[in-house]
């Protein structure tokens, strides 16, 4: 399990990172949004384009190694950063890419973060994961993507960003 960071502190982090490296003040708060299933972080802007808030999951809090937390935290700052220097501030991005490669954030969907179930394939006994806890509770109802057979539970694994 993580360190856990307090919302201050994270706010403390992300306000260095972005004085050190962008001469910019942070002025939207860090906070931790246990409903994010898809994503470990995300930069929020309302409807007309003002920045709102930088919201890390719960997840990765709770599982989230030390340096995986901050670099999803610095992945975020640099959205907002750009934005607010008007470059392009989206993911996929060459210059967004590059500068997350820069400060050794992780770019998007690279980082495998939670607690996953482990399985295999009755038969052909492949191994699968899966984060959803439903399927502890209700085997019976899932099939394999390989051949569609039953799934065998064999326990469960945790992930914190550097063991992915």
């Amino acid at each position: 399990m993580s360190l856990v960071f307090t919302e201050n502190e994270l706010k403390e982090i992300a306000s260095t990172f972005l004085k050190e490296n962008y001469k910019i003040s942070l002025k939207i708060p860090v906070i931790r949004n246990n409903r994010l299933r898809s994503t470990l972080g995300r930069y929020v802007i309302n409807n007309k384009g003002e920045p709102l808030r930088i919201e890390l999951s719960g997840t990765l809090l709770t599982y989230g190694a030390k340096e995986t937390i901050i670099g999803v935290l610095n992945h975020e700052c640099i959205h907002y950063a750009f934005h607010k220097q008007g470059k392009p501030m989206h993911d996929g991005n060459p210059l967004f890419e590059r500068a997350l490669a820069k400060h050794k954030a992780p770019s998007t969907k690279t980082l495998k973060v939670g607690k996953f179930y482990t399985y295999y394939c009755e038969r052909c006994k492949k191994p699968g994961e899966s984060r959803l806890k439903r399927l502890v509770t209700h085997c019976d109802d899932y099939r394999t993507k390989c051949c569609r057979a039953k799934i065998i539970l064999t326990g469960e694994k945790i992930y914190n960003g550097i063991n992915s």
